[in-house]
């Protein structure tokens, strides 16, 4: 094999006798080496025909909209899919590794229409490029040049499955972000060790595999491998817990998280209820040659679900905008830098044409960019347009904070405190900072601490009373469910306030729970104070939750019975038939709201608590108004 690498390496030197030779051998040898690298066979061509690249959409789970595209490559004479690793492998083995690679790379390059320059381009990579000898730094850079993008609008993309490859693999990243790319890390799986490879490599993107997340595919299964409703729900609030936990790793390690393997509209739930920023897979959409849209039915489905999990916040992004100026991207750099002088407290300006936004410039970036050795006589010349963020954070004013602050800590590490763009109707309407809403945050969750119950931790009676308003206001069907401790007194006065204390947590923790499974869209539980709850939810069949909770607590409140307790009293000091604490539920279905106030539904439902309360055991007491 070595005998006939010289040759072809004579036989490259000799393809051109009339260039001078370097004088040095070993360079000379080594840039045969790379010529021939660069000069794939007809194998080599023959493996590339039978790949191209398509375009997988990356949707933000925070408003729908499109955040990038993953290159996938294909088999052309097949038209499926080639997993990127399989590709990259069938490559190694026949000693194309960077033939292909460079190929593809130009190809989903080339394949990204310019105007796309503010979603950004996932790309996959092979760990193992970085020992190939005919790699060259700065070849990707000039591609993406040449195609009006910037470094940082293309994610290069690495697979680490084992610890065997983490030697590579942080060369391989070493060598990228040297040169200004930003990383990302497939094929994560919700198991120690795979996150634990994740938290060591620390890249910008994790790729979380998401097949594993619950789904409505159990519908068409054989009946006897189905599941009941019941465990349904239960499966559903463990993927939440799971996904939940995942989502605070990323975020702790400042790792913005995208999940892989979106396959059905139920597992959208879970999904924004943990939080996790974005999302790729076949209900999203499928690899295209060309990037395509998000689906509008998608986009609107993802918005609704957004909408249903903020219902209810307190304060819209309006409350936080602050007036700003704007510039047109042909603006001259030296331009703003003045005005950063002159408006020494503004620390971001909006680019905008025709009033609508289309990047944003901060101070600080603007100063760190012209500091450097070449930034001055680089950029203070050049349009604004060239350096701006292409990609900055842009929400409507009637935006709840809370969303919008969820959206601002899911951005990547070097973008967590730039400012928000607010717009009216698509148009600039102003800037809100990080602080701002990081200080609004903070005092909403310290006002919501203070009414909350310290014994159950749930909202108390101003959350409860804002609650009820804002339902009534938005004048849709809602149900109201207060729930009360029979015999509590009683229990408490025999074995004591500890044990009582354990009955009314275990109350509040079922309640809260069982609610959150059967009615997870938009419900609220509240404790009023003692041994009295409510919830306020939207269900179709509100009386038939309240059967199942009525359920699910007399599963469990038998752990807190003594068979020693002796009889039943009632306030009076009566016996009364009944073998310990129950729980009495009064329910109201509000199909209309006018009319209605607070005050009058808490007076409607203690008629109905009495009504509950004469009924033996657990009981249930319901009408529709």
């Amino acid at each position: 094999m070595d005998s006939d690498i010289r040759g072809r390496r004579a036989r490259l030197n000799e393809a051109a006798p009339d260039k001078k030779k370097p004088p040095d051998a070993a360079r000379s040898a080594r840039s045969a080496d790379i010529a021939l690298a660069r000069a794939p066979d007809e194998e080599k061509a023959k493996m590339w025909a039978e790949a191209e690249a398509r375009y997988a959409p990356i949707v933000s789970l925070l408003d729908g909209s499109t955040y990038g595209y993953e290159a996938v490559p294909y088999r052309k004479d097949t038209g499926t899919k080639w997993p990127a690793e399989a590709f990259f492998a069938a490559a190694e083995a026949d000693g194309a590794l960077y033939a292909c690679d460079r190929r593809f790379r130009e190809a989903a390059i080339r394949g990204l229409p310019s105007g796309r320059g503010g979603t950004k381009l996932f790309l996959p990579v092979p760990a193992g490029i970085v020992n190939e000898a005919g790699i060259a730094p700065g070849s990707t850079l000039r591609r993406i040049e040449a195609a009006g993008l910037r470094p940082e609008h293309v994610v290069l993309q690495f697979s680490c499955r084992s610890f065997g490859e983490m030697e590579t693999l942080r060369a391989a990243m070493r060598h990228y972000r040297l040169q200004g790319f930003r990383i990302s890390l497939s094929g994560i799986e919700p198991e120690r060790e795979s996150l634990r490879r994740m938290t060591l490599l620390r890249p910008d993107y994790a790729q979380l595999e998401g097949g594993w997340i619950a789904s409505d595919d159990g519908a068409s299964s054989p009946p006897d491998e189905r599941v009941s409703a019941g465990a349904a729900l239960a499966s559903r609030a463990v993927d939440e817990s799971l996904l939940g936990a995942i989502t605070a790793l990323a975020r702790k390690e400042q790792i913005v998280l995208i999940v892989n393997g979106i396959s059905d509209e139920a597992q959208l739930a879970p999904l924004v209820a943990a939080g996790v920023g974005y999302g790729r897979g076949r209900w999203i959409g499928d690899a295209r040659a060309a990037p395509g849209t998000i689906p509008a039915d998608v986009a609107a489905q993802i918005r609704q679900e957004v909408s249903r999990r903020y219902r209810g916040a307190a304060g819209t992004l309006s409350d936080l905008t602050l007036s700003v100026e704007t510039f047109r991207s042909e603006t001259p750099v030296a331009e703003i830098a003045r005005h950063f002088e002159y408006q020494r407290e503004a620390h971001g300006f909006i680019i905008a044409e025709e009033g609508r936004p289309v990047g944003l410039l901060m101070k600080d970036k603007l100063h760190q960019l012209l500091s450097g050795q070449f930034g001055l006589p680089l950029y203070w010349n050049r349009p604004v347009g060239k350096i701006m963020d292409m990609q900055p954070m842009i929400a409507d004013e009637s935006t709840p904070i809370d969303q919008v602050s969820q959206m601002a800590m899911s951005r990547e590490p070097d973008k967590l405190y730039d400012a928000v763009i607010v717009t009216r109707e698509g148009r600039v309407a102003g800037i809100a900072s990080i602080r701002a809403l990081l200080e609004w945050v903070t005092h909403a969750r310290m006002a919501d601490a203070q009414w909350a119950n310290p014994l159950t931790g749930l909202p108390g009676n101003e959350p409860i009373r804002r609650e009820l308003m804002r339902r009534v206001a938005e004048g849709r069907p809602f149900a109201v469910l207060y729930a009360d401790l029979d015999h509590f007194k009683w229990f408490n006065d025999r074995f004591g306030f500890h044990r009582g204390d354990d009955v009314i947590r275990y109350a509040g923790e079922t309640i809260a729970s069982y609610v959150r499974e059967a009615a997870p869209d938009g419900s609220f539980v509240g404790h009023i104070g003692g041994d009295d709850f409510i919830v306020v939810l939207t269900s179709p069949d509100p009386a038939a939750l309240a059967r199942g909770l009525l359920e699910r607590f007399a599963q469990g409140i038998g752990a807190y019975a003594d068979p020693d307790a002796g009889p039943v009293v009632d306030r009076e000091g009566r016996v009364v038939d009944s073998d310990g604490v129950c729980l009495s539920l009064a329910l109201l279905a509000c199909e209309r709201t006018e009319g209605w106030t607070p005050e009058r539904l808490s007076e409607r439902a203690a008629l109905l608590k009495k009504e509950a309360k004469r009924q033996s055991g657990h009981s249930l007491a319901w009408e529709s108004v």
